[in-house]
């Protein structure tokens, strides 16, 4: 066992939690959502230009992927 799963281990049986953790959480969604949307915007810009069907349906399923991970993220940050 690593020393960080150790003491996320003992932090679970004590019941310790840093107070910022929520903060720190939601602040790395916030990230994590900003990522999406620039790789969404980046995937569309590539469908439009893309002409090989197969790579189109690709892409389009990557960005409905995205636009579900988006909206749990969403759901995630207003709980």
């Amino acid at each position: 066992m690593s020393g960080f799963k150790f003491i996320q281990k003992i932090k679970e049986l004590f019941n310790i939690a840093s107070p910022n953790a929520d903060a720190n959480k939601k602040q790395i969604i916030k990230e994590l959502l900003k990522k999406l949307k620039l790789r969404r915007i980046s995937l569309k810009q590539e469908l439009k230009n893309e002409t090989d069907l197969i790579k189109r349906e690709a892409i389009h399923d990557s960005i409905k992927i995205i636009k579900k991970q988006i909206k749990k993220g969403k759901e995630i940050m207003d709980a």
